[in-house]
């Protein structure tokens, strides 16, 4: 299964912008490229074929060397909608952290329709085995009511709903993420927790 994931180019100023409050915007820049790595080396472990959906210049330095393909205008799901053809599974940047077995579980093709809940109403992952636009039709992006929407959008399809883990774009989530690398192997997300140890407060692997 392909797995689409959903970036931005890293320029300051225009990513994780709800950190930039608490660490700056060159740190939350360098924060976000760290994230990507480990969500793409994740993928990588999979064994999936990986697409970045770029959102910016796809021309910029740090995509040269990755399979990416422009974003298109309009809201998340016009976006997600043009990336996602055929068996897919969409993730985004923002759960570095994120098991290995879970994403097997989404990319496994045993339901028609996968999702992955946040703990912050929206999901981390979504797969099909075909294009279901319905999915990402009318959904109140960027809210905690994306998860339950879809789910009411999925009405009538066999969907496994796998365990909930956590995005990270708020201050909040990244004390989190710091806690949880202190207890977590340092084998996982590696590139983040290298730049975190860089960020006053942060855990040193």
């Amino acid at each position: 299964m392909r797995a689409v994931v959903f970036a931005r180019a890293p320029v300051p100023g225009t990513v994780k912008t709800r950190l930039i409050p608490a660490i700056g915007a060159d740190a939350a820049c360098r924060l976000h490229m760290a994230m990507a790595a480990d969500v793409f080396a994740l993928v990588a472990e999979a064994g999936l074929e990986l697409t970045v959906s770029l959102a910016g210049d796809p021309s910029h330095p740090w995509a040269r060397d990755l399979p990416v393909e422009a974003q298109v205008s309009g809201d998340l799901g016009a976006r997600m909608q043009q990336a996602m053809r055929g068996p897919c599974l969409a993730l985004g940047t923002d759960s570095p952290t994120l098991p290995l077995e879970h994403l097997r579980r989404l990319a496994s093709g045993a339901h028609p329709v996968a999702i992955g809940p946040a703990f912050d109403g929206g999901y981390w992952g979504l797969a099909w085995t075909q294009p279901r636009p319905r999915l990402l039709q009318g959904i109140p992006w960027s809210t905690d009511a994306v998860f339950a929407e879809t789910m009411e959008r999925a009405s009538g399809l066999e969907v496994n709903v796998l365990p909930f883990w956590y995005d990270v774009d708020t201050p909040d989530a990244l004390s989190m993420l710091r806690h949880h690398l202190r207890v977590l192997p340092s084998s996982v997300a590696p590139h983040t927790r290298a730049c975190l140890s860089t960020i006053p407060g942060s855990p040193r692997s």
